[in-house]
């Protein structure tokens, strides 16, 4: 394991089997570095409310890579549909504990958009059920064998058709723009056009 360190709310950094060495020196507005191997890297720019990100997106060909982002915060805080979709699974397992995964539907091309909720406490939706952007689906926690103690969510984005996705860093899909982290606004505008998200756990 590396180093642990405290943060408010007994809020530890990642690291071993999360792959974070060092701290995560803020609760909330702070965002981890990328990987050096990791390209692209996008500029990140998070809202001060915002719980922190202690691992960004990394896919390598060569190495295990971490195919999403994880969010700190309290086992318990709320887990927030970034978009509106169906639930397409929600179900437990060993690696990654309790998981939800929503389809968005097709954008240009007939390509469909997926998000995955990872290491939650609780499932509060199950199949076929219709959600939309900022409800609740879901609470954070600590479940499985690779969320390593830490209670934090570990967030992805899948692009494609049936079974043949591909995973895109969430750092290139928020409503506010690439790496512009933004969170639930229940009086904003939804898009018209293309998939645009809001971040998955409430900002305070």
């Amino acid at each position: 394991m590396g180093r642990l360190c405290r943060v408010s709310g007994s809020i530890a950094c990642l690291a071993g089997l999360l792959g974070l060495a060092g701290c995560v020196p803020h609760d909330h507005g702070w965002a981890a570095s990328y990987k050096e191997a990791q390209d692209p890297k996008i500029a990140v720019v998070m809202p001060a409310e915002a719980p922190s990100i202690a691992q960004e997106f990394f896919e390598s060909s060569v190495t295990a890579g971490h195919l999403g982002i994880d969010v700190i915060d309290k086992v318990g805080t709320p887990v927030i549909a970034v978009a509106a979709g169906q639930v397409d699974a929600s179900f437990y397992e060993p690696a990654y504990g309790n998981r939800v995964v929503i389809d968005h539907g097709p954008v240009t091309g007939g390509v469909s958009t997926y998000t995955v909720y990872k290491h939650l406490e609780k499932r509060l939706v199950q199949p076929g059920e219709q959600v939309e952007r900022g409800q609740q689906i879901a609470t954070l926690g600590v479940t499985g064998a690779l969320g390593g103690g830490i209670p934090h969510l570990h967030f992805e984005v899948w692009r494609g058709t049936g079974k043949r996705r591909h995973p895109v860093d969430p750092q290139r899909s928020w409503a506010n723009g690439p790496g512009r982290v933004t969170c639930f606004d229940p009086a904003a505008p939804a898009e018209t056009t293309g998939f645009r998200l809001t971040y998955p756990v409430g900002c305070r």
